[in-house]
């Protein structure tokens, strides 16, 4: 069990996170956010976590819906044997449903090189739609499943219909994925969310992101009969959601995309899937493809993809599968540590974040096997190592399994003087190092103001620029009471207003509040929404005097006009901010036309003169 509770986390959306100030770059590491990454977010690069010094691209060759063995072997023998050619392997993962584990079929695949992932057991499309509790069964059941396969490890998981439905939410990763099943069975990556490549992004040449008629190639793939919000742009590297999940996007288009804009079968799809690798050679990402046997791209088709690949990029292209990438990030970036403690599957102290703001993802690790902070040096393509003794994460043992652990809460801030700053608490009393050129050293002054002597552990703990000007302020709350700190040049002092909406005392970084912090007005101000089983409300931030004092709609549930719950009885209730809205999805969105709910924001702030 864990000892403290509920941080409250920064919700932020690819449209909000390009107009973060640097204040707030490292907001995503205390945010349960699907959709955060875009070009201009740092780089986890293949050269950072492969391995092989001459591969620039991975290959993730991922199939969905199995049940059929037959059917599946018949459509992959052709594109498995063309693999085999290249290395003797053939790594393909298929996302399967239910199937037998003792089909003869599954132990030749394994042999080759495939890995047989998980896909729910039923298929629901869209997943919340028998209600939360079918909606856990059906995960966990394939996931114990898909166990149960001799010599199989599956690691993976790819939400049903998520290239044709807002399939995804906050509320599966935190309520279901991040945990475990009955039989202490989990995951550790998804590959649900879509990753379109647009002109957006310099690095790109025109030509491979826009079509002859100088339309965006990849954006014209999603569905325009519905609304569909489940993709990022321009990232095509893996990414952390909520800290035990690694997500690796989904290139788009997949075949059922494909299919549905141009019919099945369309040479235009091979050309603009040729197009899409190109440009992940030069991001040096990941090329995840999404594809079925379902009479919507012919497996030749596939083996035209992979003739390309090996005649104009040779072993520059690398194809793998979800656990042969997932070791490979465990060997090369987090160094023998999972992300998830084996046995256990709870978070095991792991941060990717860019220390030192030069655009490359740097690996920080804290636990009771490993205290370092790795920086990526891209010039010599190589990671420095840099000691630190602090364990802010230990998982208890006995008799040789997992069986508690102690989390000492801490978060990444940036201080006056522009340096990456980290704060942790535990047990009442503060520490605090900054960064410099030899690492992270103690800096005794980062503690001084703050009052840690509440009658509660914090319930709410969060580093964020709120007023925009590139430096941190400190929230610290606990039962009754909420401090806003901001540093000076010795010292924390507190500020003379206290949020519009106080947390119940909870779990930290267990519990949800419902409370999350966006820049709704583009003022470059985190304003403060908040909505649970009782009150609601959207305030802006004014200034530090006054704080959020500027009430945009507030009230009680039931209220005509409410505002939708963020937070369930202290659970994660599927909300997130994307293309100007709030969206909701979850078992009671599910019914309806596009399986989510939502408010425009430009239409809430309305109200504001």
């Amino acid at each position: 069990m864990r000892l403290l509770s509920l941080l409250v986390v920064v919700c932020l959306c690819p449209q909000l996170t390009a107009q973060r100030k640097d204040g707030n770059r490292l907001a995503y590491l205390d945010e349960l956010n699907l959709y955060y990454p875009s070009h201009t977010f740092p780089k986890l690069i293949t050269p950072q976590w492969v391995g092989e010094k001459d591969v620039d691209a991975v290959v993730i060759l991922a199939i969905d819906d199995m049940k059929d063995s037959k059917k599946y072997e018949t459509y992959l023998r052709p594109i498995l044997d063309r693999l085999k050619k290249i290395d003797g392997r053939a790594p393909v993962s298929i996302m399967s449903c239910a199937v037998d584990p003792k089909d003869p079929q599954l132990q030749i695949w394994l042999k080759e090189g495939v890995s047989i992932e998980c896909h729910t057991f039923d298929h629901p499309c869209p997943f919340f739609k028998h209600g939360f509790k079918k909606a856990k069964d059906t995960y966990e059941k394939c996931v114990d499943l898909m166990h149960t396969i001799p010599n199989n490890k599956p690691v993976a998981f790819r939400m049903p219909c998520c290239d044709s439905m807002n399939t995804p939410s906050p509320r599966f990763f935190a309520e279901i994925f991040n945990k475990t099943s009955e039989k202490k069975n989990y995951l550790t990556i998804d590959s649900s969310v879509f990753m379109a490549y647009t002109s957006k992004d310099p690095e790109l040449p025109k030509n491979l992101v826009l079509d002859k008629d100088g339309k965006e190639r990849f954006l014209e793939y999603f569905p325009k009969d519905r609304a569909f919000v489940n993709w990022i742009e321009n990232y095509p590297y893996p990414y952390m959601i909520g800290r035990q999940c690694w997500q690796f996007p989904c290139m788009t288009p997949s075949d059922w995309q494909a299919q549905h804009r141009h019919k099945p079968f369309n040479p235009k799809t091979v050309e603009d899937w040729k197009a899409a690798l190109d440009c992940t050679v030069i991001k040096k990402g990941v090329f995840t493809m999404v594809f079925h046997p379902h009479g919507w791209i012919k497996a030749e088709q596939v083996v035209e993809l992979i003739d390309y690949a090996v005649e104009k990029y040779g072993k520059k292209v690398k194809f793998l599968n979800f656990g042969e990438a997932l070791g490979r990030l465990e060997k090369n970036l987090t160094v023998a540590n999972a992300m998830r403690v084996p046995g256990a599957g709870w978070e095991n102290g792991i941060r990717i974040l860019d220390v030192n703001a030069d655009g490359w993802m740097d690996c920080f690790i804290s636990n009771e096997k490993t205290q370092a902070l790795r920086i990526w040096e891209n010039d010599k393509q190589n990671w420095a190592e840099h000691a630190f003794s602090e364990k802010f994460h230990e998982t208890e043992w006995r008799d040789g399994k997992p069986s508690n652990y102690l989390d000492h809460p801490f978060r990444f801030l940036r201080m006056r003087d522009n340096r990456l700053g980290l704060l942790q608490t535990f047990r009442f009393k503060g520490n605090a190092w900054h960064w410099g050129k030899t690492g992270f050293t103690p800096v005794a002054e980062l503690t001084r103001g703050i009052d840690w002597t509440g009658k509660t552990a914090p319930t709410w703990l969060q580093a964020a620029d709120i007023d925009g000007d590139a430096q941190s302020e400190f929230i610290v709350g606990d039962a009754g009471k909420c401090v806003v700190y901001v540093s000076s040049e010795t010292a924390w002092r507190p500020l003379p207003f206290q949020p519009p909406f106080i947390p119940r005392p909870g779990q930290l970084d267990d519990d949800d509040n419902g409370v999350r912090l966006a820049d709704l007005n583009a003022d470059g101000k985190l304003d403060l929404i908040f909505s649970n089983e009782k009150e609601y409300g959207i305030y802006l931030f004014t200034d530090m005097k006054t704080g959020w004092s500027k009430k945009i709609l507030a009230g009680k549930r039931g209220d005509k006009g409410e505002l939708p719950m963020i937070s369930k009885s202290g659970t994660n209730n599927g909300f997130f901010i994307h293309s100007g809205h709030f969206w909701w999805s979850n078992e009671d969105t599910a019914l309806l036309r596009d399986f989510v709910d939502r408010r425009k924001i430009a239409d809430l702030l309305k109200a504001v003169k």
